[in-house]
C-alpha cells in the first residue's frame, strides 16, 4: 500500500512490453467503471 491505498506496480523489463502497463492500467480503470475521454 502507498500513504494506506492500495497499490500495484507493473514494471516491464523490456522495451517490447513498454505499452503493456498503460494497457493494463486502461483494464483496471474500465473494470472499475472509469474511462478516459480526449476532451
Amino acid at each position: 500500500s502507498f500513504l494506506r491505498h492500495p497499490a500495484r506496480a507493473i514494471l516491464p523489463y523490456c522495451q517490447a512490453l513498454e505499452k503493456f502497463a498503460p494497457h493494463i492500467q486502461q483494464l483496471s480503470m474500465e473494470s472499475n467503471g472509469k474511462g478516459v475521454s480526449i476532451e
